[in-house]
């Protein structure tokens, strides 16, 4: 099982605004992508039919949603 301090750090490193696939049980990386579609793509080329995807921002900077604005 993948450690919270090891996802973050995959995702850290991460290439930005491409997309990364985790298993259905979040336990390891199986794809990536620059599009979502190609994410999806490797994913189910290493057996995955139903991953997790993250989408990686550009950058890491803080953004605050204020459900008033």
């Amino acid at each position: 099982m993948m450690s919270a301090d090891e996802r973050v750090r995959v995702l850290r490193e991460a290439k930005p605004n491409s997309w990364v696939a985790f298993s259905g049980d979040e336990s390891k990386v199986i794809g990536r992508g620059d599009t979502y579609s190609e994410a999806v793509t490797d994913a189910q080329q290493h057996g995955e039919d139903d991953p997790v995807l993250v989408k990686i921002p550009d950058t890491w900077d803080p953004r605050v949603f204020h459900p008033c604005a």
